[in-house]
């Protein structure tokens, strides 16, 4: 599968066209074995498998003179045998556009369109740990209405039509009830204890039901028992979008419905149990979280502001609340993130601070996209812009409410969602790089904490002097298509260090019969070898330090921006990476 390619200052753009109308791409936690990167595209004919850049598969190979069948599961301990299934080296990349090739590719026949993709999140114990890199799991529901649990290989294969076989053969068929999911959440979570109470988490809401799931694991992925534990919460609305809490231990569910509302719920506990999630306060609202009728328990519920709906006959304009088209976790489950029908996005802190206000019910920050289409209304987002010289064009484009629609613009509905990914820990604080995409257009916020410490203290607290802000991602070409989702991929060791914090990472970006890379080009030269490469080894270190935890004072910034024009290089601002 070879793409078309197109090279943009310091990013590459691939475009990947597939014969299928993608609903969603994801990229896979936890590479193969191999170092390939796992893409799966949930289509109109079923699902795909595709292995990006790694050693690639040997055809065949001896072992006391047999041959080898290497579609078997793989031994972790058994490391020869492993090897002796790979090639020696991966492929040569173009120095001029270094791009990993697609190596391999399964397309797997369920019979029906897959709707959504759940992949799971999964505890950083478990990634670490060796009972997940051999098998992955993920969930799926279809047009007939099933939802479906599917374990594959992370190898990949040697024949496409056996491994697909296999994949059928594994999968765990539930509700056949006929009714349409309309929104669908995985998770591996673990027990505080230890390791042995890892279990599969799966969550499928349809119009007036949410479904639960808890499979048991034993030892990987190969081994999931086929009895799950199951119940079902009546539900008032329908559901739009479905986010388990981060935490590897916690059962807390965000659901976001056709009311407008978001609503926190922990649908594995009995209504009956006093106990509670740590850092959460139970607070019921009469209107808002009834309690349910049988197992599960409503938390609280946010709700978002009204705007006028015209009436179809030209009547009065009726106030309804906005819809909510995505809503996820945020700063590590201690804040929620929602993106609206308008383009509006809000965060909920739901651990208040002096410097919050004291409604609790309403967002702590919120602000328009630059260019989504609504009531000219402005927002009450405190958040600074990204420097001092762009801050007109900033304040303008994001902060001063959605432009007025124009004549021409298609009326079809508005479609977005959110991607959020833990980041590296910076001044032992957990990070999370942001995507927000909202029809056609793509916002990256590189560094959450950073975002969210600048735009609730005025004072700043954030960090160094070029704080990362919300700014849009322009390279991207659709070809006229809508996005039906964005991934993002895992930093790659080339691009650790210094400006990790501050680099937008690649991204996968699904439309409808396409799907997009864009890759940024890494420097020869890393950027904290820049920094080192003037003055006195004693005072560069000492400013390096400084900068990583965002403590460098304007005479530091000055002597890394001096060292960097005297050194090898291209000389690079303070605070981007790009």
């Amino acid at each position: 599968m070879e793409p078309r390619v197109s090279k943009r200052e310091r990013k590459l753009h691939l475009s990947y066209d597939l014969p299928h109308r993608i609903h969603s791409a994801q990229l896979y936690p936890i590479p193969s074995p191999n170092a390939s990167t796992i893409v799966i595209c949930a289509h109109d004919r079923g699902l795909s498998l595709l292995w990006r850049g790694g050693k690639r598969r040997r055809k065949r190979s001896q072992t006391n003179g047999r041959a080898q069948d290497h579609d078997i599961i793989i031994i972790d301990d058994d490391e020869p045998q492993l090897q002796d299934s790979l090639e020696d080296e991966e492929d040569e990349l173009d120095p001029d556009c270094p791009y990993p090739p697609i190596i391999s590719s399964v397309s797997i026949d369920f019979g029906a369109e897959v709707l959504h993709l759940a992949v799971p999140s999964l505890p950083s114990i478990l990634k670490k740990s060796h009972a997940l890199n051999n098998h992955g799991a993920v969930a799926i529901s279809c047009s007939d209405g099933s939802q479906r649990l599917i374990t594959f290989n992370l190898l990949p294969p040697t024949s496409a039509e056996a491994y697909a076989n296999d994949v059928l053969a594994r999968q765990i068929l539930l509700n056949l009830s006929g009714v349409p999911c309309t929104g669908l959440a995985a998770k591996i979570a673990t027990s505080p204890e230890s390791l042995g109470g890892a279990k599969f988490l799966l969550v499928a809401a349809s119009s007036d039901m949410l479904r639960t799931y808890r499979f048991a694991i034993f030892n990987d992925l190969t081994n999931i028992s086929q009895d799950a534990e199951t119940s079902a919460l009546s539900l008032l609305h329908e559901v739009k979008s479905v986010a388990f809490h981060p935490s590897s231990t916690s059962t807390l569910l965000l659901l976001s419905d056709t009311s407008g509302a978001v609503r926190i719920c922990d649908p594995f506990t009995p209504a009956t149990s006093e106990n509670q999630e740590a850092g959460v306060t139970e607070m019921h609202d009469p209107e808002t979280t009834p309690k349910p009728p049988g197992p599960g328990k409503y938390l609280f519920a946010f709700t978002t502001p009204y705007t006028n709906s015209s009436s179809s006959s030209g009547g009065v304009p009726r106030a309804r609340r906005k819809q909510v088209l995505a809503a996820t976790w945020v700063l590590n489950g201690n804040a929620i993130l929602a993106l609206l029908e308008d383009g509006e996005w809000c965060i909920w802190n739901l651990a208040p601070t002096e410097q919050s206000s004291g409604n609790f019910s309403e967002p702590t920050l919120r602000g328009f996209l630059g260019t989504s289409t609504g009531p000219q209304t402005k927002s009450s987002s405190r958040l600074a812009p990204m420097t001092p010289n762009t801050r007109k064009t900033k304040s303008e484009n994001f902060f001063a409410g959605p432009a007025p629609e124009s004549s021409g613009v298609s009326a079809a509905a508005p479609q977005g969602g959110l991607s959020v990914v833990s980041s590296s820990l910076r001044a032992n604080l957990p990070d999370e790089s942001v995507i927000l995409w909202y029809n056609g257009e793509i916002y990256s916020i590189s560094s959450l904490q950073t975002f969210w410490q600048r735009s609730t203290n005025r004072g700043g607290g954030g960090g160094g002097l070029y704080a990362p802000g919300l700014t849009q991602i322009k390279e991207v070409d659709m070809g006229g298509e809508r996005v039906t989702s964005v991934s993002q991929f895992a930093p790659t060791a080339a691009s650790s260090g210094v400006g990790t914090m501050n680099t937008q990472r690649d991204l996968l970006i699904s439309t409808e019969h396409r799907f997009i890379v864009l890759q940024s080009l890494r420097a020869t030269t890393p950027t904290k070898g820049l920094f080192q490469a003037a003055g006195k080894s004693g005072e560069v270190d000492r400013d390096q330090r400084m900068l990583d935890f965002g403590q460098l004072d304007l005479g530091g910034i000055d002597r890394v921006l001096d060292g960097m024009a005297n050194g090898e290089g291209r000389t690079r601002r303070v605070g981007f990476a790009r």
